[in-house]
């Protein structure tokens, strides 16, 4: 530990509570990691129950100028929720509560730690649905799903994360308390602040509290496994005209379980086959799709790596994977062309290098092949006017200057 962190730790302690604080190496070792392979350690753990701490916190990390990392589960792929500085990682896995369920409204009120999937639970009970799934649902918080824009499966049809969020509680970085947004489903009164914080990888702002939009539950659900002959043809017309090699209908709520189980899975299953593994969740037009993948087999083959390619391609969002079989710094170096090519590739097809997995610090240093000089500096003032000190989830999205 830094050795001017004792007074920090001691106004902590005064202000929030013991309870609420650790500097043991178990619960430090218990944050430093997330679903990358990265380490970074903290200074600090701050495990808070309401927004008052959340508040105090804040106050007390501005007066210091000390970083503030906020974190759900920690099932981010990108680094997001990680201290590259050190500092204090804040823990939002207490404020787990699922405030009201408006069955009139079709609102929910949560705070930031409920799982995805307690959340769905409860709802259904109610006959409503919240469709937003990524395939850490059973880990993952609401929280972190809004800082990440979290999309899933049935975002095809329905949409992501960002289309059910209807207002938000947030802190800002000097501790301020503020809402924005609003509990209707319609409102426009100046900018949309809720979707400007959607997605902002905890940069922005604290989330403390969420209004979320329902629907109905669906009356009717229906999952099946189509196989066929090439990519052409799953991504074109032809997949809609019978052209399917074979067809699996799941019957029941266990078989439809048993296929989706085997699909959250494949990330897990493609890196026990490797010793090393690097995965881009990038995203294209659907019938730029072929091109991509296509594309993607060409750019591992010249680097020597192998490829595996998943995700949503209802949406274009694939998940395109690359392993090798051992791992050194010449292959490391590798990996990093192979991203930029098919960063490169991604763009030139007219789609976006991060559909949902967000730029943590994995992304920041290719951000300018989507993103132009102008549009990277107007986002950087956004950041400076939320967070002059730059103490909220520093050295995340923008490369260093």
């Amino acid at each position: 530990m830094k050795p001017h962190f004792g007074k920090i730790i001691s106004e902590l302690r005064s202000s929030i509570g013991q309870k609420f604080i650790y500097t043991d190496n178990e619960k430090l070792e218990a944050y430093n990691f997330d679903g990358t392979d990265l380490r970074y350690w903290p200074d600090i753990v701050v495990e808070p129950e309401n927004r008052g701490q959340v508040s105090q916190l804040m106050k007390i990390a501005t007066k210091y100028r000390i970083p503030v990392i906020p974190r759900g589960a920690g099932t981010g792929v990108t680094g997001g929720a990680l201290p590259v500085k050190g500092g204090i990682v804040l823990s939002l896995l207490r404020m787990n509560k699922i405030l009201s369920i408006d069955e009139i409204n079709m609102t929910a009120f949560v705070e930031p730690g409920v799982i995805n999937l307690d959340l769905h639970h409860a709802v259904s009970e109610k006959g409503l649905y919240y469709p937003p799934d990524p395939a850490s649902y059973d880990t993952s918080t609401i929280g972190g799903n809004i800082a990440e824009d979290a999309g899933g499966p049935h975002c095809f049809k329905y949409g992501t994360t960002r289309d059910y969020i209807l207002g938000l509680e947030i802190v800002l970085s000097d501790g301020t308390i503020m809402n924005t947004g609003v509990q209707t489903r319609k409102g426009v009164v100046g900018y949309d602040l809720t979707n400007l914080i959607v997605g902002s990888e905890g940069t922005l702002a604290i989330v403390t509290k969420a209004i979320l939009r329902l629907i109905p539950l669906p009356a009717r659900t229906i999952t099946l496994l189509a196989f066929f002959s090439d990519i052409q043809t799953l991504a074109g017309d032809a997949c809609f005209q019978n052209d399917a090699l074979d067809v699996l209908l799941a019957e029941s709520s266990e078989k439809r379980e048993n296929l989706w189980a085997v699909r959250r899975k494949f990330r897990d299953l493609i890196k026990e086959r490797s010793q090393f593994k690097f995965s881009e969740d990038v995203t294209v037009p659907i019938r730029q799709i072929p091109q991509l993948i296509e594309g993607a087999r060409k750019i591992a083959a010249k680097h020597e790596f192998q490829n595996y390619n998943y995700g949503h391609l209802g949406d274009g969002n694939v998940h395109v994977n690359f392993t090798h079989h051992h791992k050194d710094e010449t292959i490391v170096r590798r990996s990093e062309s192979v991203v930029r090519e098919l960063f490169e590739l991604t763009v030139k097809l007219g789609g976006t290098i991060s559909g949902e997995h967000g730029i943590g610090i994995t992304k920041m240093n290719f951000l300018e092949i989507e993103l132009s000089k102008k549009s990277i500096e107007l986002q950087k003032k956004i950041k400076q006017v939320f967070d002059p000190l730059n103490i909220l989830n520093p050295f995340k999205i923008f490369p260093p200057e």
